[in-house]
């Protein structure tokens, strides 16, 4: 298959060298001219790629950050010919997902999809294939989708060696995605942010470290996918927070019991993660 992904960051990168390897022609696009030379260098993208080859391609996966991908396809959708479908890898789906059907042309389909994996390095030198392994896959329908485009998902998963595939929605994604990623970073760096001992460095073990982990963030990503998902990760936050501070009362009040119960039916619900 004749695969065009727009923009070799972390994500594009690796999945060009993912698809490249299972077989596929890959062509790539990045706006670095640089970037551009070292993926052809590597033999990840094909060396004759360039904007025009977009109409040659079945599949378009664009893996720039979202507000980036809806100028692509406001900029670049005459490119697009019948039969081809398009997708994105993008971290929020509602917003982006309506400009991206309202601007694509009407004869071009297009479902979603996100990966559920990720590095706290960023840029193509970054990339790695092997984070694909075993990790979750989520596919993204909207009013553009056809069903055959999630058969060509999953076969795209399949070759990047994800695990698990999930189909849903925009909303329920991205209410999904507030709570499962959003959240859990803004908590490592909320983590980060409320040390105020200069001994932290030389006290910390494997909790601190595994919870703070994804606080070496892409501060420039990270920003524009919790300012677009707000209202969702605002729900997700005060939710947490009325646990936090549930727990802290049980503390408070030196409610043994209470807080037995809390932590065994935490570890319970976590446990039951582990078996599918």
């Amino acid at each position: 298959m004749k695969i065009f992904i727009v923009g070799l960051g972390l994500m594009g990168g690796s999945y060009a060298e993912g698809l490249k390897k299972a077989g596929h022609d890959v062509y790539g696009y990045d706006a670095n001219p640089e970037i551009m030379n070292q993926a052809i260098l590597a033999h990840v993208i094909h060396p004759s790629s360039d904007l025009t080859l977009l109409k040659e391609s079945e599949l378009i996966i664009l893996a720039l950050y979202p507000k980036d991908n809806v100028e692509f396809i406001k900029s670049y959708g005459h490119h697009f010919v019948k039969k081809q479908v398009v997708t994105d890898l993008s971290g929020t789906k509602s917003w982006m997902m309506k400009e991206i059907e309202h601007y694509l042309p009407e004869y071009v389909s297009y479902t979603s999809h996100h990966p559920m994996a990720g590095r706290e390095k960023n840029g193509f030198n970054a990339r790695d294939v092997n984070m694909f392994d075993g990790a979750n896959f989520i596919i993204v329908t909207g009013v553009k989708s056809k069903s055959s485009d999630i058969d060509l998902l999953k076969s795209v998963a399949n070759d990047l060696k994800f695990g698990k595939i999930t189909v849903t929605d925009a909303n329920t994604h991205d209410e999904l995605i507030a709570f499962t990623s959003q959240l859990t970073h803004a908590l490592a760096v909320a983590l980060m942010h409320s040390d105020h001992l200069t001994e932290t460095k030389k006290a910390t073990g494997d909790s601190f470290r595994d919870l703070t982990r994804i606080a070496k963030i892409n501060e420039v990503m990270w920003s524009e996918l919790f300012l677009e998902n707000k209202e969702a990760l605002i729900k997700k936050i005060d939710d947490f927070s009325h646990e936090l501070n549930a727990l802290k009362s049980m503390i408070e009040n030196d409610d043994l019991e209470s807080l037995k119960t809390y932590l065994k039916e935490a570890k319970e619900k976590r446990k039951a993660f582990d078996t599918d």
